[in-house]
């Protein structure tokens, strides 16, 4: 069992799949052995690795005991859909957009669960051959096979017909219709509408565009559709990141006027500029107004520059026996990154996650003992590299960096990691060497290459309701606060918290279809709050983890109050050849009501708290389903603060 009802709930929600041997869903310990389970054979078959009892245990126990987290796509998939694809325990990916077969493979990654992000810079999208000058319909029929491969392949063809003069018909006689369970990957089907609607896009977005390459804008539409059709386990959630030039005016207006009317598919990625060298002064602040005016944080700012000079400085840390520094990473010019921005990522690599829980009473040897624990993980996973439909450059990239991202969350909660402490700087790199030095020990014995790179800070949205910490290098939002997620009123989780007692009531919005669940959140004691942190604070802190904790870059979303902006700005220029993976919002403390965060008193909280159910059956739901109607989870892309901490139950298929 998990500690709190809302833990409970947000595994059942997210994490836990469906037993069809047992009729019901997993429980929390089920879910992590199954993990373990999955690991157990494929080190083994893989790298000829035994792992241990004792060795499994310990490392079992600490993800149980939630002091550590794997890659929750490893935790979602873990059994015959992570063994059938090494894609689906990934959390993170990078591409640009040079290619053709960029478009099918982005549909790949996105439907087994990833993340992608990408580039339509202008110096790779003109690496794009030319639209025909005319395009003409044909009898030829693509068949749509019904599986994500059988999906991908379709997309390839239709894109190499259309390049090729042709506009195809496709028949989708094949996909199995909307709501059908998907038993290997989890939730259900989506049915072929979502295909259908990507190539009508596609082959108007082409007609569009003959006798001419396509544009940055139009290759970013395309992506941005891809994700909107992309429905993992029945839930319409792809995260994306678009990188873009400096000087590409439709890209930094893409989401300015009525967009999100005439192209919501854009509202799938978030934006941000790619800067190769910092800017003068005017050009800076126009780019910053620009941000200002958007209230949504875009365009971002991105700096292959920046994770260029990290990675530079990455190869001046270790030396050998010799006294020669070891090249850890070769540093490029052209580093991406991935949608929440704190993994630097060749193009077409991915990115495992593996996670340290931080607690207000966690010492420093405790904390020592999770990096090392996390650090295990990360490297096991690192070793899924058998991918079956994408180019060999992918599992090339991954087997020759072996990339971690070893995170820390709930920084702010511990006051070893907050800042509060003179020695964090000591602190952050003993952690870090930790993890260094059991990468390189794990790596040894399963017989493949150290990781170039290991350590992050990434958002911990959803991970960090499940472990109950602050998420990331974020605060709390308060002493005391009423969290609410939305259910739909047919899903049988909905209907058995309304039995159990929960406190609920109807959404003001969908009355009829939605109801609003709350539960009383307390942070612990100690814990650093939203309202404590100024702008600088917040990017002091970044700073910080950025030099002493990061091998990748610590990713941080800083609330900007109206008159922080023009420090703020100061403070990003003055420091430009750093900037990298911080989205900077406005400062809001509006609340509406059923917010899905409410401040409330000491007092409010105790009263909700006794409303709240005593017992809870949480086994009782499986007397109100008798087949999978779990969603194979995935996260939002980060469009608004704590964007990637939305956890309302969406219908089964939409």
């Amino acid at each position: 069992m998990l500690p709190t009802e809302y833990q409970q709930f947000i595994h059942l929600s997210r994490y836990a799949r469906w037993d069809y041997v047992k009729g019901r869903r997993e429980t929390w310990d089920e879910t992590v052995e199954r993990y373990f389970d999955f690991f157990s054979g494929h080190l083994k078959e893989t790298c000829g690795y035994t792992l241990e009892n004792g060795e499994r245990v310990e490392l079992e126990n600490a993800v149980k005991e939630l002091k550590v987290m794997p890659s929750m796509r490893c935790l979602m998939t873990a059994g015959p859909a992570l063994e059938k694809e090494n894609v689906a325990g990934y959390n993170c990916s990078y591409v640009k957009i040079d290619n053709l077969r960029s478009f099918d493979e982005v549909l790949y990654v996105l439907m087994n669960g990833t993340g992608v992000g990408f580039s339509v810079e202008e110096e790779y999208c003109n690496k794009l051959p030319s639209v025909p000058d005319e395009l003409y319909e044909t009898e030829t029929t693509i068949v749509v096979a019904d599986s994500k491969l059988g999906w991908a392949r379709a997309f390839k063809e239709l894109i190499s017909l259309l390049y090729g003069g042709h506009i195809p018909k496709w028949d989708i006689s094949k996909v199995r219709e909307a709501g059908a369970p998907l038993k290997t990957f989890g939730g259900r089907a989506s049915g072929p509408e979502p295909l259908v609607d990507l190539f009508n896009f596609t082959t108007s977005t082409i007609k569009n565009a003959l006798g001419r390459k396509l544009k940055p804008v139009e290759c970013h539409d395309i992506v941005c559709k891809i994700a909107e059709i992309v429905v993992v386990g029945g839930v319409r959630r792809s995260a994306l990141i678009s990188l873009s030039n400096l000087n590409d005016r439709e890209m930094r207006f893409a989401k300015h006027g009525e967009w999100y009317k005439d192209n919501v598919q854009r509202a799938l990625a978030n934006n941000s500029v790619n800067y190769k060298e910092k800017p003068d002064v005017g050009t800076f602040m126009r780019e910053w107004l620009s941000l200002y005016d958007s209230k949504s944080g875009e365009r971002g700012i991105y700096s292959s520059l920046a994770s260029k000079t990290h990675v530079s400085e990455l190869n001046n840390r270790e030396k050998d026996n010799n006294g020669t520094y070891i090249q850890r990473r070769l540093a490029r010019d052209d580093f991406g990154t991935n949608p929440c921005s704190e993994i630097i990522l060749r193009s077409r690599e991915f990115c495992n996650l593996s996670e340290v829980v931080l607690r207000s009473n966690d010492n420093l040897q405790s904390i020592k003992d999770k990096v090392r624990v996390a650090t295990i993980l990360g490297t096991f996973q690192s070793t899924l590299t058998n991918f079956k439909y994408l180019s060999r450059e992918w599992q090339r990239n991954c087997e020759e960096e072996r990339l971690l991202g070893v995170s820390l969350t709930g920084i702010m909660d511990n006051s070893l990691t907050n800042g509060s402490k003179d020695n964090i700087k000591k602190t952050l790199n003993e952690l870090r060497d930790i993890a260094v030095e059991t990468n390189k020990e794990y790596a040894k014995k399963l017989g493949i290459e150290r990781a170039a790179a290991i350590t992050c800070v990434k958002p911990s949205g959803t991970v960090s309701q499940l472990v109950d910490s602050a998420s990331g290098i974020h605060a709390r939002h308060n002493p005391y606060y009423i969290r609410t997620v939305r259910a739909d009123n047919k899903d049988p989780l909905c209907k058995m918290m309304k039995a159990e007692g929960f406190p609920h009531e109807p959404d003001v919005s969908k009355p009829e279809h939605t109801t609003v669940f709350s539960f009383p959140q307390k942070s612990p004691e100690g814990a650093v709050c939203r309202t404590e942190m100024t702008a600088w604070k917040q990017l002091s802190l970044w700073h910080t983890y950025a030099k002493e904790w990061c091998e990748h870059k610590p990713s941080v979303t800083v609330s900007i109050k109206e008159d922080e902006w023009v420090n703020t700005a100061a403070w990003v220029y003055e420091n430009f050849d750093d900037i990298s993976g911080i989205s900077f919002l406005p400062f809001s403390d509006h609340t509406y009501r059923q917010a899905p965060y409410q401040d409330c008193t000491e007092k409010e909280y105790k009263e909700l708290l006794d409303q709240m159910p005593k017992d809870v059956n949480w086994a009782s739901l499986a007397d109100y389903e008798t087949q999978d109607y779990t969603s194979a989870s995935q996260e939002f892309a980060c469009t608004s603060e704590k964007g990637c901490e939305i956890v309302d139950i969406s219908p089964a298929v939409s």
